[in-house]
Parts: structure tokens; C-alpha cells; sequence
């Protein structure tokens, strides 16, 4: 079953970690209340918006963990 959580913070870089081909951010903030640095996963779309407003921008949503070592978070 997946796990749905909310997820809200600053962006602070653009990277994949291993394994993952994927549009990808790095966030620094909270997932479910709770401090997290996390990897985004994105659609093309928003991720070419976050590379067009760079980074230090505020996201926030709706998200489905995909792996918790590293915490990688794919939007929905």
C-alpha cells in the first residue's frame, strides 16, 4: 500500500538520487510535520517551472513515498 503524505518546503538544489531518472529536486522542509530533507519527484512541467524561478522557492502538496533512505517523495 502506498503512503500518501503532505509534504511543504524550500528548494535547495536540483539532483537525482541513484537510481532515480526522473525530473528530481531536493527539499529542505517537512513531510507530515515532521523536519525532512527529501528528494522531489516531479513531472516535466513543474520541474522546468522550478529550474525557470531557481532555487529557494517554497513548494508544497500532496505526495506518495517512494523510498525512506534516501526520502524520496513522488508528487501526485
Amino acid at each position: 500500500m502506498e503512503k500518501h503524505v503532505q509534504y511543504e518546503g524550500v528548494v535547495i538544489g536540483v539532483e537525482q538520487p541513484e537510481g532515480v531518472k526522473e525530473p528530481c529536486i531536493l527539499v529542505h522542509g517537512r513531510v507530515d510535520d515532521k523536519d525532512a530533507e527529501f528528494y522531489l519527484i516531479l513531472d516535466p512541467e513543474a520541474y522546468y517551472e522550478v529550474l525557470r524561478l531557481g532555487i529557494g522557492q517554497q513548494v508544497s502538496g500532496r505526495g506518495v513515498v517512494e523510498s525512506s533512505n534516501p526520502l524520496i517523495v513522488r508528487k501526485v
